[in-house]
């Protein structure tokens, strides 16, 4: 059950992300960022920025948290500064059919790739077990 969940919400994000190239722009701002703080296993200092940004397409409104499809927010640290600030405008990419489903970049994580292996292989040893 895992596995069939991983490998469904890995597709999902691959599928997501590859559209996401040819999808439409909407300007868009930050309207809350925060960044976290930790130390790696080498005791140097990473963050991740969590943010919400806003957008319009047509006469409605939008609110995202989306960077990248692939990727979830807990794994998403970086030893460089922070990239993004409140106020600041942004291009926002978002589906033509469901524009609620947006990200800031384009494409996907190869973090992306990992869980579907992961997933794969999961839901390959179960089956493997249920056959013995």
């Amino acid at each position: 059950m895992i596995g069939g969940w991983l490998v469904f919400k890995s597709v999902l994000a691959l599928t997501r992300g590859l559209q996401s190239r040819s999808w439409p722009a909407a300007t868009g701002v930050i309207r809350a960022v925060k960044t976290v703080k930790s130390l790696n296993s080498d005791a140097d200092e990473i963050s991740r920025q969590e943010l919400e940004y806003s957008y319009s397409v047509g006469r409605q409104s939008f609110r995202g948290t989306r960077v990248q499809f692939g990727v979830p927010r807990a794994l998403a640290w970086s030893q460089s500064g922070p990239a993004y600030r409140r106020g600041d405008s942004v291009v926002v990419r978002h589906s033509p059919s469901r524009p609620a489903i947006s990200a800031l970049q384009t494409g996907f994580s190869p973090f992306a790739l990992l869980t579907l292996a992961a997933g794969g292989t999961i839901v390959w040893m179960g089956v493997r077990l249920l056959l013995l």
